[in-house]
């Protein structure tokens, strides 16, 4: 009685408690991220700006459903992957509508209803694309318009979902109509002149021998000029620069990953069933039932071909027997077990077989026939002198199976080429086929893992797969958590250097749109822990549980940089590597000799690093100069320089040049340049959508921040 008393008299406390808890739901509710956010300190709710424009996530948010809605429509299935596709193409069509479009009603662009009707079931050299693959007659795969007007009088008395499927239908016509009417006023805008045609056909078809020493920057070491680079070095080259380094919106990251695995204890005990679960298969009678209970991924319980059953299964096992049980087989984490419960003759003959392939098809010479001959003929002598044949095959193959082996698997006939056929469903045994056989891809050598074979077998599968128990999900779970007592990046980094095992790793420059950190899979919430604006460089984030990929992960943020602003500590590394190369330029030029008379001279005087060659046939339109790599500033200097004239050391790309003009052969006079006039303009047209395009983007200022969200 005092305890019921006690409870009545402290009953007002209880039902306080209650009444805050409630609020606060509610408070959340309202002012989380499907609130209300009625005062000025709720959450922004802008996920970004197109031409000046703010787009808010509800509006965003309705474009995205009426497209999975039509996704769904269509008796599609959506999973992570599709729904982050869906998004991107919902932006993208805002992008469309409030940018494009106002481009388009500038130039008088639009789509009338009449032609929409032309497109959907008018004249047939108007209909749709669209719409003729939508309404194909199933049997001769041709429009077939009737079916258009059929499912039109139809559409009156369908469900909602499939009149807005429509609408959107004829909507999306109208838009990529539109839009093609754009794209072909820009087309037709281009225009090529006589003089830029003829300036194209001579840097074609004029043609200089020169020849150059060479000084690649990579003969100088680049430890020792880098420690040497300041910041005010940096400073200077970025503000002389800044239109190459322009930023976007990135983080960087160091991070350690905690792999989720099983531990001694759980592969003990995994060992233990699956043993337990092998004596019962081969004792049970209802071994669908059985595979159905007890498999982590049931297998149908089926008759399977040869080349259906797993290749584990034949690579233990020369022969499989009705009745036996074989396994467990490792394959990745699972572990497999087999029972031939049934077997029965096919019409279809299966061989497996090896081979090593000496390629030496249509394209090879004579002499490179010869060669893989006898190449081949050597192999086999040594396979046959005991040689073990999957090595010599992934030493010598020249084919995809060379990593395998060389193993085919199981294949019937009519799959390999004749000779190869003939050679191998001609052995009833197993062995080494003791020669060569010539295909037209080359010359085989051909051992049979299992002779041919007619027979289907029924097999029942068990697939189980060894996962970490809870416990040791919790032990590792609470090793990761130990690194949340670490505040900043700075106290973590101390810990991991006295804590051997753990491996702090690195992501750099992550954009906003990253789902990968680094070599990790689907850590798209580790990047939006990134992207949040709380987040600063420093700080150390919550465990992050990344359940397919089995791992926990710690982060801290290291870096960022953001679009209206650019430091050099956003370009640090790329600014370092560009002054070092100034700085290897100078060193390098300093230390050739100017009075030298040759080039031969100059080299040898220079020392071992610098090399001398000869290019033939240059244009100016090559895109490398000989084997030096893309040095388009040796490649104009080279094509401008006199016949016999020679230029002073100059530093491009890849390292510093001396060019000498050996004969220059100008392109040969000719009246007509229509060729190069059309090829010039094709590829003007071309490449012209898809740069206004670029320029209308750039000038809609399109700020996304969708990574709030997402």
């Amino acid at each position: 009685m005092a305890v019921i008393n006690r409870i009545r008299k402290y009953s007002w406390v209880a039902v306080g408690f209650i009444m805050v808890a409630i609020l606060s739901f509610v408070l959340a509710d309202l002012l989380g991220p499907g609130g209300l956010g009625f005062w000025t300190g709720g959450p922004d709710r802008t996920v970004g700006y197109i031409s000046g424009e703010k787009i808010n996530i509800d509006e965003f948010e309705a474009e995205v459903k009426t497209m999975e809605a039509n996704y769904t429509a269509q008796g599609m299935q959506l999973n992570d992957g599709m729904r982050a596709n869906i998004r991107e193409q919902a932006w993208n069509n805002m992008i469309f509508k409030k940018s494009f479009t106002k481009e388009f009603a500038k130039l008088g662009l639009a789509v009338s209803d009449k032609e929409l009707y032309q497109m959907v079931q008018g004249d047939s050299m108007f209909i749709h694309p669209q719409v003729r693959r939508q309404f194909a007659d199933p049997k001769t795969q041709k429009f077939d318009k009737s079916l258009v007007i059929r499912y039109l009088q139809q559409i009156g008395g369908m469900p909602p979902a499939n009149r807005m499927q429509w609408e959107m239908f004829e909507a999306g016509l109208r838009e990529d109509r539109i839009n093609g009417k754009y794209q072909d006023l820009i087309k037709f805008s281009a225009y090529v002149t006589k003089a830029e045609a003829e300036r194209e056909y001579l840097a074609q078809n004029t043609k200089a021998e020169v020849k150059y020493v060479y000084v690649p920057f990579a003969s100088i070491n680049d430890s020792t000029l880098a420690k040497k680079v300041t910041d005010a070095e940096l400073q200077d080259y970025l503000d002389k620069n800044r239109e190459k380094y322009k930023n976007e919106e990135t983080r960087s990251l160091e991070y350690v990953v905690f792999d989720v695995k099983p531990s001694k204890e759980d592969s003990t005990g995994f060992a233990q069933e699956i043993k337990t679960l092998a004596r019962d298969l081969a004792t049970t009678t209802a071994d669908s039932l059985f595979v159905l209970q007890q498999s982590d991924s049931p297998s149908p319980y089926q008759f399977y071909t040869l080349n259906q059953i797993p290749n584990i299964l034949f690579s233990k096992n020369p022969l499989i027997l009705k009745g036996g049980v074989y396994g467990p087989y490792v394959e990745g984490k699972s572990y497999k077990i087999f029972k031939v419960t049934d077997e029965k003759e096919d019409s279809v003959y299966f061989v497996r077989a090896s081979h090593i392939l000496f390629k030496a098809d249509k394209t090879s010479t004579e002499d490179e026939k010869t060669k893989a001959e006898k190449q081949a003929n050597e192999i086999l002598q040594k396979i046959k002198d005991g040689a073990d044949f999957a090595a010599m095959a992934k030493q010598y193959g020249t084919d995809g199976t060379a990593a395998q082996g060389g193993d085919l698997g199981w294949f019937p006939k009519g799959q390999m080429v004749k000779p190869f056929e003939d050679a191998v469903f001609a052995r009833n045994e197993v062995g080494l086929i003791p020669s060569l056989v010539k295909t037209d891809f080359g010359y085989h050598i051909i051992q049979i893992t299992h002779p041919k074979n007619n027979k289907k077998y029924k097999l029942a599968i068990v697939d189980k797969v060894l996962e970490p128990s809870e416990k040791s999900k919790d032990e590792i779970l609470r090793k990761a958590e130990e690194l949340r007592t670490y505040k900043t990046g700075d106290e973590l980094r101390a810990f991991i250097k006295k804590n051997p095992a753990l491996i702090l790793l690195k992501a750099d420059k992550l954009p906003t749109a990253a789902t990968n950190v680094g070599a990790l899979n689907n850590a798209r919430e580790v990047v939006k822990w990134a992207f949040q604006d709380k987040t600063q460089i420093g700080n150390v984030s919550d465990v992050f549980e990344i359940s397919e990929e089995n791992k926990y992960v710690v982060a801290t943020l290291t870096a960022m940089t953001r679009k209206e602003t650019t430091t050099i500590n956003d370009f640090r590394e790329e600014l370092k590597r560009e002054i070092v190369k100034q700085k290897k330029a100078e060193q390098i030029i300093q230390k050739i000799p100017t009075n030298a008379k040759t080039l031969d001279e100059i080299a040898q005087k220079y020392g071992a690093t610098a090399q001398v060659n000869t290019v033939s046939d240059l244009s100016l339109n090559a895109s490398a100069f000989q084997n030096t790599g893309s040095n388009p500033i040796a490649i104009g200097k080279a094509m401008g320089l006199p016949q016999g004239k020679r230029t002073p050391a100059f530093a491009d790309e890849s390292g510093v040049f001396v060019l000498e003009n050996i004969k220059t052969t100008p392109a040969a006079k000719i009246a007509d340049f229509s060729q190069y006039r059309n090829d010039a303009l094709n590829s003007l047209k071309g490449r012209l959508p898809s740069l206004v395009g670029e320029v209308i983007r750039d000038a809609s200022n399109i700020i996304d921040k969708r990574y709030k969200f997402y």
